[in-house]
Order: structure tokens, then C-alpha cells, then sequence
């Protein structure tokens, strides 16, 4: 072969491997992005990240006006071509950048694998799901619950362990009606809650749980407990302390510890008398009367309308009016508050919720007002002292051979009036209790036909005799111990 046709077919094979150089070069940057950046000066070195989550940087010095960007991604098939547009410099001194794409469609963003979108959800729905929904018991946390959803339940502040025995406690006496509540007065969290309709008692479960629950109604007459606003009036004012005295019968006087010890009506309306309607009106309202009660559950406001005339004023401020209502969760709430140093702390049932497996929701204490001064709560706790010690309440903490000075460990104030929905006898002891080595709040409300007949202190004494049994169980139960000072 002779040279001239070796060298023709070397320049020939050169120029066809050029040539499908050229053309598989085009073909390669047609797939990938391009930026054109056009500007009025010359284009500082920076990074930009475009849609891909690319940081090509920018090469400026192919030419002065125009930069073209290249940035291959392996990850996506198919890459769109765009083009940035930088728009001379606004008074912020800061660029506007417009990008467009050559085939008018936007790529997706990649979604991180570890991020899921989850719909947040207003906590008071959740407050509001338990109304009409069932509550059930978790034996997996040792908890009621509320099914929210598929992936979602609603934890309830009731302890199993306090709802079983304070139902069993009510189906122990012979009642026509009956209603109790045991709270955390620092928290206001309720932790167990019951009530029973001629001996019947209302289990946790039943469907009707919310709508035949005595606990929840206004219906019943505040009588004695009454006591604890007049003497929060009086106290809180200045105008008397504990051992004020005040005539009781005839030439005899009596103080006033002893009068709410004893519920003596008399000492109380003299007490009224020196106070004045409007301060009562004051601390009534204080404590939560002619107010809306906010609760996880629907209770209706407690009423009072304090009469005009001077001898009705008195003894209504004695507890002797039976046009003031209340329901049992808001004595619970009235004695909470003298118990956490005069603060009321808004009650509440729902404790947390839990979605996947994770916690979406924790309810936190509330402070709702603080009616009176802690000097003053701690008078009151005193003299709800007095009566399971020696006065009203002192029968019904009594006789409990295992547990002897269970009185000692208990504080708090009776009442008794009839009432007309429904129309029984009602007593009331609204007080709390430390034998389990914790502070506790207990109310108790029994309806009967007559007055000789099983009373609210003896079944709140059971209730916190209970509450020592159990404390001894678990190794928490403490003596000498009262609530907070």
C-alpha cells in the first residue's frame, strides 16, 4: 500500500472520530442542565442550588455576558433545562432571580425519606372527642382511654386503681343517691369520679357515664359548704381570724373555728352581719358562683342569688338557702383551691395523647384565679381540721380499728340541706386527705329520705380509709403529715 492512500485513510478516520466526538458530545450536554445567567456586570464566583439539589458553581470566564452552568445528576432519568435570569440590582441591593424552564413543567422536590406529613390537630378536639366517645380500659398502660382514631388515643386522668375502689365504696352503702370525687388539688387532674342512682352504681364504661353522672350536675344545694365562702370573706377582709368570737347562744360566745367545727348557723349569721352582703357577693363570685365552669365535660354554671332582705342575707350566708346549686365536681374545685393555698387550678380528665406511637399531646396544670391569700387557706384548712377531729365530721372518720387516728390525717367541711331535684336529704363532705402519703381532695354528696340514714363523712371516711390501705400496699402511706402550709 502506498503511502499517499495510508495517509488519506488517517485523515479520513480522523475527521469521522472527530465528527462522532462532536455529535455524541451534543447529544450528552443536551441531557444535562443549563443556566444562562445574563447580567450587566460581571458575575462574582457563587453558589447556587437549583431544584435538584445541585451547587454547580459558576464559571465566568468563557465570557463576560453570558455563563452557562453544567451539572450532571445521576439520580433523576430525565433533568429539565432551565434558565436563570438575574435582574439588575433593586434598592435592597439584592438580585431578583426569575427561573424558567424550557418545557414549562416544574421538577419535583425530593421528599426526605425520614420526614412524614402529619396534620396537626387543635388540642381541643381532642377535649372534645371524649364527650361522645367510648372510654375504655388499657390494660397494656393501666389506663382508661379514648379511641381518637386508627392511630390516635386519648389517656385519661382517672387512676383504675382509685375508679374500682371508689365504685365499690359507693356499692357498699344503701343510698338513694350518691356522688364522689377524688382530685389533685395542685393539679387539678380528677382521678377517679362516680356516682349511683338507688344503689346502682355508675361504672367508668357505661355509655351513660356522662349523662346520668351526678358528679357533674348543679342541681344540689351548696348548704354548709357555703360556710367556706363566708368565712373566706371575713378572713380575707381583715375583719376576723379564727379565734374571733362571736355570740352563739344566749350569753355564751363561741369562736370561730369551733362554729365551722360545729356548722353552728347562729355564729355564722352574726359573722354575715359584720362582713356584709357585698363582700360575700364578692367572694361567691370569687369562687367560681354565676360563672361558667370549665371542665373536660359539660357541667352547668352553680348558682346564687343572695337575698335582699336582712334576715334571708344571714342565714343564706349560713348555707340555708336551697336556691343555691352546685354540683360536686365544683365543691371538689372549692376545696382544691383552699388546699393549694387559695389558687384554683382548672380540673380537667384528658392527660396526654398518643399518635404512632408517639406523644402529640401533654395537658399542663392551669391556674384559673387565686379567690383568697394563702394566709387565709391556710386558716380555712385549720378549721376544716376541727371538724373530722371534733366536730361534724369527727363520726365519720371513726371506728377503723386498723387505722385508729384516721381523723387526725383528714380535714374538711360537712353540710346538710334538702333539696328539691331530686327531692331527698342531701349531706355534703367536702375536704381531703394525706394518709396515702400524698394530698388528696375528696367530696362526697348523698341524697336520702331521711336524716337517720347513711351520711357523706361516713362515706368519705371509708374513701380515705381505702386510700390508707392502699398507701400501705405500695410502701407510700405517711403519718403527721397535713397539706402544704
Amino acid at each position: 500500500m502506498d503511502s499517499p492512500k495510508i495517509i488519506k485513510n488517517i485523515i479520513c478516520a480522523f475527521f469521522y472520530v472527530a465528527f462522532m466526538y462532536i455529535a455524541l458530545d451534543f447529544k450528552f450536554l443536551d441531557n444535562m442542565t443549563s443556566f444562562t445567567v445574563k447580567k450587566e456586570e460581571k458575575a462574582s464566583f457563587k453558589t447556587v442550588t437549583n431544584e435538584n439539589g445541585l451547587s454547580p458553581k459558576i464559571n465566568d470566564e468563557s465570557d463576560k455576558n453570558v455563563i452557562v452552568l453544567y451539572s450532571s445528576s445521576r439520580d433523576d432519568k430525565t433533568i429539565q433545562d432551565k434558565k436563570l435570569e438575574v435582574s439588575p440590582k433593586n434598592k435592597t441591593n439584592k438580585p431578583e432571580v426569575t427561573i424558567t424552564y424550557r418545557n414549562g413543567q416544574i421538577p419535583k422536590k425530593k421528599e426526605k425519606n425520614n420526614q412524614t406529613s402529619t396534620k396537626k390537630i387543635n388540642p381541643v378536639t381532642y377535649i372534645e372527642a371524649i364527650k361522645n366517645k367510648t372510654w375504655e380500659y388499657a390494660e397494656l398502660i393501666d389506663r382508661y382511654i379514648v379511641k381518637y382514631d386508627y392511630d390516635t388515643y386519648i389517656v385519661l386522668t382517672i387512676r383504675p386503681k382509685l375508679q374500682k375502689m371508689l365504685e365499690n365504696v359507693l356499692a357498699k352503702y344503701d343510698t338513694r343517691m350518691a356522688a364522689s370525687i377524688i382530685q389533685n388539688p395542685f393539679t387539678g387532674e380528677v382521678l377517679a369520679m362516680s356516682s349511683s342512682n338507688k344503689n346502682e352504681v355508675l361504672s367508668i364504661t357505661d355509655d351513660k357515664y356522662i349523662e346520668n353522672n351526678w358528679a357533674i350536675k348543679s342541681t344540689f344545694p351548696v348548704a354548709s359548704i357555703f360556710k367556706i365562702i363566708t368565712s373566706s370573706a371575713g378572713m380575707d377582709t381583715g375583719l376576723m381570724n379564727p379565734n374571733s368570737n362571736y355570740l352563739s347562744d344566749g350569753k355564751r360566745f363561741m369562736k370561730v373555728w369551733k362554729a365551722f367545727a360545729n356548722s353552728h348557723n347562729g355564729v355564722f349569721e352574726r359573722m354575715a352581719r359584720q362582713i356584709g352582703k357585698d363582700s360575700i357577693e364578692e367572694y361567691a363570685s370569687a369562687f367560681g358562683f354565676n360563672k361558667n365552669f370549665y371542665f373536660d365535660l359539660p357541667v352547668s354554671k352553680s348558682v346564687f342569688e343572695m337575698p335582699t332582705a336582712q334576715k334571708d342575707f344571714e342565714e343564706s350566708s349560713a348555707g340555708l338557702n336551697k336556691d343555691f346549686l352546685v354540683s360536686p365536681i365544683h365543691v371538689s374545685q372549692i376545696v382544691s383551691t383552699v388546699v393549694n393555698k387559695g389558687t384554683t387550678m382548672k380540673p380537667f380528665l384528658v392527660d396526654y395523647v398518643v399518635s404512632k406511637g408517639k406523644t402529640v399531646f401533654k395537658r399542663k396544670p392551669f391556674a384559673l384565679a387565686s379567690p383568697i391569700k394563702p394566709e387565709t387557706a391556710k386558716y380555712i384548712r385549720k378549721m376544716m381540721h376541727a371538724t373530722t377531729a371534733s366536730g361534724t365530721g369527727k363520726k365519720g372518720f371513726g371506728g377503723y380499728k386498723t387505722c385508729p387516728d384516721l381523723a387526725k390525717y383528714c380535714a374538711g367541711k360537712t353540710g346538710t340541706l334538702t333539696g328539691s331535684y331530686p327531692n331527698y336529704l342531701y349531706t355534703w363532705f367536702g375536704g381531703y386527705t394525706t394518709i396515702s402519703g400524698e394530698t388528696l381532695s375528696i367530696t362526697t354528696l348523698v341524697g336520702q329520705s331521711n336524716n337517720n340514714a347513711t351520711k357523706a363523712a361516713s362515706v368519705a371516711g371509708q374513701i380515705a380509709f381505702e386510700l390508707f390501705t392502699i398507701g400501705e400496699e405500695n410502701g407510700t402511706a405517711k403519718r403527721g403529715l397535713m397539706a402544704k402550709k
